[in-house]
């Protein structure tokens, strides 16, 4: 089990925190750099056209698998199962939407053009959106308070509404 968490955690890190370097790091080059490659008119329209399209389906395409991953995650038998799905699905969702980012920084650095600056922090922000914490795994994958305890031990504190039930 701690496996799949060590996964998870390692999985979301390097996505999002790979993805806000290189937007930071484009942005400076874009904004303070004196240095600049000069494509044509025509190659700068098509990769702002190509940067576009590609930020807007990477976003759509994240929260549709979002939307219908974690319900069909939730309804797997075990815990085994549970965790290994949201591996998986974490690991997918970042290490894309990271490619994603560093294409959309590269048009940009390319471009020269700034729009696609916007895009690629809001594809940035979208991982931010996403990032899995413990609580926002129990509420995803239906976990009890007890799986919680096995999983994470001290480190999850319960709200006590489900002790709270059984009385």
């Amino acid at each position: 089990m701690e496996k799949y968490i060590k996964s998870i955690r390692r999985s979301a890190n390097t996505g999002l925190w790979v993805s806000v370097g290189v937007v930071i790091v484009s942005a400076l080059y874009t904004l303070v750099s004196h240095y600049r490659f000069y494509a044509s008119q025509h190659t700068t329209r098509w990769m702002l056209v190509a940067g576009s399209i590609l930020a807007v389906l990477a976003v759509s395409m994240a929260l549709l698998v979002i939307r219908k991953q974690i319900p069909a995650l939730r309804q797997a038998e075990s815990l085994e199962a549970k965790l290994s799905g949201y591996a998986q699905h974490i690991r997918s969702l970042y290490m894309s939407m990271m490619v994603v980012v560093l294409l959309i920084c590269a048009f940009m650095v390319l471009s020269a053009q700034n729009v696609l600056l916007m895009l690629a922090m809001v594809a940035t922000l979208m991982l931010f959106l996403a990032y899995p914490n413990i609580y926002r795994m129990k509420v995803e994958l239906g976990l009890s308070d007890d799986e919680m305890r096995t999983l994470f031990g001290d480190r999850y504190i319960p709200d006590g509404k489900e002790n709270n039930d059984k009385e």
